[in-house]
């Protein structure tokens, strides 16, 4: 009997673990299709980027050996009345076209995040009704393991005094996963920029610093300095950046200059978050 027992007990394991081999061989093999997806979605958001860049710049060649473009130089028309702005060059302009065609096939697009030097560049979202609607969705509303960059609900770009935007840490370091190298001073002497445009303009930030925190720290208070509504909460927020960031970049904004802050998990906590924030250069403020 014990022999049988014995038997049973082993037969009993093996069978287990060819369980758990064939569900581990699984869960990888999905994963990979997982990310062999969403890379696809997110070739074909680049594609259309392209194509509408070149529909841009084909309408504005035209439109010089037409002679159609009789504004002064250096002047915006789309400004109010005696008010001047710079002018866009060629390429920003080729960008905001790709970023309206991407806007008309989804209207939850209002902008573009890229840092030079990293994998980060990407469309942004934001559905200002659906709480975390696109941390599972890809840019055609379908499931991703990778979710889409997206913005917290409750910000208005331009307007709100520090715009939250979300990225997952993926493992194949896709993403925001890059922004883990914020903790580096020597990766932020390298990377200080990044580059978040509207739909309507190029915008430009420098970093100011990075920290972690775990999610149990993000309390009622935490998050009400984070939003940075007053002056006061606000330069609570840049004390805070600089006294918890492992280097001094030497930035100090100044209320109220406009923040982003870019979050993303982080694996030195459990359920940790990492944190970049970035102030909006002067001559775009």
């Amino acid at each position: 009997m014990k022999g049988k027992s014995r038997r049973r007990l082993w037969t009993g394991l093996a069978v287990l673990s060819g369980a758990a081999a064939l569900w581990f061989g699984y869960s990888t093999v999905h994963t990979l299709w997982e990310y062999s997806r969403s890379d696809r979605d997110i070739e074909e958001i680049y594609r259309l980027m392209d194509q509408a860049s070149e529909t841009a710049q084909s309408a504005a060649e035209a439109e010089t050996e037409t002679g159609g473009n009789t504004d002064a130089p250096g002047t915006d028309p789309g400004g109010s009345a005696g008010e001047e702005k710079p002018r866009l060059t060629a390429e920003q302009e080729e960008r905001l076209a790709g970023y309206r065609a991407l806007r008309e096939i989804n209207p939850d697009m209002i902008g573009w995040i890229r840092i030079d030097g990293t994998v980060i560049d990407y469309p942004v979202m934001q559905t200002p009704d659906r709480e975390d609607y696109y941390l599972h969705r890809g840019f055609d509303g379908e499931y991703s393991s990778y979710g889409m960059i997206y913005m917290d609900e409750t910000c208005k770009p331009g307007k709100s005094p520090n715009c939250l935007i979300y990225g997952h840490h993926m493992r194949n370091g896709s993403m925001f996963a890059a922004l883990e190298g914020y903790t580096d001073p020597e990766f932020w002497q390298q990377h200080p920029t990044v580059e978040f445009d509207t739909l309507t303009e190029p915008g430009s930030y420098q970093v100011i610093g990075a920290f972690r925190i775990p999610a149990e720290d993000l309390d009622v208070e935490f998050l009400s300095v984070l939003s940075a509504g007053t002056q006061e909460r606000y330069e609570q927020l840049v004390d805070y950046v600089r006294e918890n960031c492992a280097y001094d970049s030497g930035i100090v904004p100044q209320w109220p200059q406009q923040l982003i802050t870019l979050t993303t998990c982080e694996y030195t906590h459990q359920d940790g978050r990492l944190m970049v924030v970035a102030v909006k250069t002067e001559e775009q403020s």
